[in-house]
């Protein structure tokens, strides 16, 4: 008898499974899209206010790092220890009121308050990506990580292309305030999808496959917010596996802060080229990391992902060196095709490694810990890549970031290269 896929509990298991993942990926785009569509519109409209000020344009960079920098730790304490809806739908609706806000600001370049409501809306992001972050592997099983990843990745790239693109068309076409009020808007959507996921996983029936507790009925824990975040650390402590893969991550870290701060100065004052042209490096980036992406989805696989994220990072610093050393813009544009071919590989292994490591109870925990250190690495890699601007030729900034990723390329390889997604000790 020939039995087929999708009847009884588990054919009712497996659609709640793809139901849920498919609000979730789609509350994903939305809010991403939102945030894509906002740092554009936000730096535009910055520049524009402050007639180009240096220091504007330095703070409005530091506003995306010193939150995660500062709030990461309570954010994962708060993803482990509270509802991850409430957290997720409370963080949307908050900013919402931060793009309403935004668009008040815009109509008089009340630019102030606005750099206010920015450090506030960076901030309630941080919140929503730890409690999102150690969501989803309830959402899926540890096999189909990758591959749910490779989603993710995949969405992250296509709303980086098409969110600047929708915010250039509406800031030309309108106004900056009505940009804003389009942004507030998209995390409305989001809201109101996530209210629907909570739903599908509260409908009566088997739950998703290792869905883990349900919001809201997680385990009462003892002691306050300091001890759960002194838990995360002893996490990280105690198990070398963890520790060898947020270590090795943190070289990439600074290598793509001083990428992303780096290239402009190499277009304008090392090649004598408009900065618009940096505008093409970025498409070629975008094109070639959602090729990249659609590749990871399909053919990535739980066994491998140590050796594809020790193979992605080769990968990133033979294209800092490529970029380091090119002669023209030509070959600083195949150095960026070569990171963005590597870059999407490395996010959706490393992300996956991480759900899959970490014990589903403390995965906000560790990942607030981690997105603090990450933060500040890249302020790190900004200060550094400024000096070096500064003081030298800009080009050296992508083979110093190499030179410093090496020990983590190093660790990679020997620690993880070797292995699958270990469970954590």
């Amino acid at each position: 008898m020939t039995v087929h896929a999708g009847t009884g509990a588990e054919g009712l298991r497996d659609r709640r499974t793809h139901a849920a993942f498919g609000l979730f990926y789609t509350s994903f785009v939305v809010s991403a899209l939102g945030d894509a569509f906002r740092l554009l519109a936000v730096n535009v409209w910055i520049f524009n206010a402050t007639s180009g000020s240096t220091g504007a344009r330095l703070l409005v960079v530091l506003l995306a790092n010193l939150p995660g920098m500062l709030l990461g730790g309570l954010s994962g304490v708060v993803a482990d220890r509270y509802d991850k809806y409430d957290v997720l739908i409370a963080s949307d609706l908050v900013r919402t009121g931060v793009g309403l806000g935004l668009a008040w600001c815009a109509l008089d370049s009340r630019t102030v308050p606005a750099l206010v409501l920015i450090a506030v809306g960076n901030g309630v992001g941080v919140f929503f990506n730890s409690s999102s972050f150690s969501l989803l592997p309830r959402l899926v099983s540890k096999e189909r990580l990758p591959r749910a990843n490779g989603f993710m990745e995949t969405g992250q790239w296509v709303v980086q292309i098409v969110g600047p693109a929708l915010a250039a068309i509406t800031l030309a076409t309108g106004s900056a305030s009505l940009a804003f009020v389009l942004d507030s808007a998209s995390f409305i959507v989001s809201a109101v999808i996530l209210r629907c996921l909570r739903g599908v996983l509260r409908a009566p029936g088997p739950p998703p496959v290792d869905a883990g507790p349900a919001a809201g009925e997680e385990d009462e824990r003892g002691g306050g917010h300091w001890a759960d975040f002194t838990d995360g650390v002893r996490i990280i402590r105690r198990s070398k596996d963890i520790r060898a893969l947020l270590l090795a991550s943190y070289g990439i870290a600074f290598l793509t802060a001083c990428t992303s701060y780096g290239l402009i100065f190499v277009v304008a004052r090392t090649f004598a080229l408009h900065a618009s042209a940096l505008g093409y490096l970025y498409s070629l980036n975008g094109a070639v990391a959602v090729i990249a992406a659609v590749l990871a989805t399909a053919l990535a696989k739980q066994a491998f992902l140590g050796r594809l994220m020790a193979l992605s990072m080769l990968g990133l610093c033979v294209a800092q060196v490529v970029m380091g050393l090119a002669p023209n813009i030509y070959v600083l544009g195949v150095g960026v095709a070569v990171s963005a071919l590597a870059n999407a590989p490395y996010n959706v292994s490393v992300t996956s490694l991480y759900m899959s490591r970490i014990p589903a109870a403390y995965l906000g925990r560790v990942e607030g810990i981690d997105t603090m250190i990450d933060n500040f690495i890249s302020v790190c890699g900004f200060t550094a890549a400024s000096v070096i601007v500064l003081w030298w030729n800009p080009q050296a900034i992508f083979l110093i970031s190499a030179a410093v990723a090496l020990p983590s390329l190093l660790l990679a390889f020997t620690r993880l290269a070797g292995e699958g997604a270990a469970g954590a000790e």
